[in-house]
């Protein structure tokens, strides 16, 4: 008989696996974008109005906004494995409480009897 816990660690691996499909399938764009999103605003306030005039020329606006865009892909990746690995503990732990337990007096004669 498998035991509660090993039951939630196979789902919640299944359910991580199931994730990180998910964030390859939706949400490494989404987070590239948004992370962009997110350095050329922090760039335009740092440097002004005329940030895409001076990413042209200087490095430090684009390493914002790549740094902002890893950040936000980084982000995506770590809600999905998570989110994906919970729902699949909290599966497992519902799919365990579903399994009838054996009785303490079978289990205890049928170890008498191997013995």
């Amino acid at each position: 008989m498998v035991t509660r816990n090993e039951l939630m660690k196979k789902c919640g691996l299944i359910g991580s696996g199931i994730g990180v499909a998910l964030f390859a399938v939706f949400g490494l764009l989404q987070g590239a974008l948004l992370g962009g999103a997110a350095g050329l605003a922090i760039a335009n306030h740092v440097f002004g109005e005329t940030t895409l005039e001076l990413m042209a020329n200087e490095l430090l606006p684009r390493m914002i906004v790549a740094g902002s865009m890893l950040a936000g892909v980084i982000f995506s990746l770590v809600f999905f494995v998570i989110t994906g690995a919970a729902i699949g503990a909290a599966g497992g732990f519902l799919l365990s409480l579903t399994q009838t337990p054996e009785k303490a007096g079978d289990l205890a004669h049928q170890t008498v009897k191997n013995h």
